[in-house]
């Protein structure tokens, strides 16, 4: 998805109040620097700056697509790094951990809050008891 070219309202706006300004006097001088030649250089840049910036901006929408594929690309190869540690030296080894894995073993048994609130109910192997005590066949 590529970025939009703008265009200025203040840029029209000043074209036809140029224009109109013009027809009083070609060089009207409102004194305070308020020239009709200061502000026609005044609208000329504005308008340059205006077509420089929409040229831009397909440049910056192919830097911002290179960006986001030579990211998804780190991020996969991150991912393989991780696991390339994980084969060699295993998922319980420090240097897993040192890589950024977490260990399971270890994240499952510093979290006891998590299974008191849960209440088990003992099953047996052809059927499940049911909360009153009494035997549910499986079939």
């Amino acid at each position: 998805m590529g970025l939009k070219t703008r265009g200025s309202a203040q840029l029209d706006k000043a074209q036809r109040r140029i224009a109109l300004i013009k027809s009083i006097a070609e060089n009207l001088d409102l004194g305070y620097n308020l020239t009709v030649p200061n502000y026609a250089k005044l609208i000329e840049d504005t308008r340059r700056a205006l077509e420089e910036y929409n040229t831009l901006l397909p440049e910056l929408s192919e830097a911002r697509q290179k960006l986001e594929q030579l990211e998804k690309e780190l991020g996969e190869t991150s991912e393989r790094m991780l696991t390339g540690v994980a084969l060699k030296f295993g998922k319980s080894s420090m240097e897993y951990a040192k890589a950024g894995g977490s260990n399971r073993k270890r994240s499952k048994g510093s979290s006891p809050e998590q299974s008191e609130g849960l209440a088990t109910l003992p099953v047996e192997k052809n059927g499940s008891k049911s909360g009153n005590g009494k035997v549910n066949s499986v079939n």
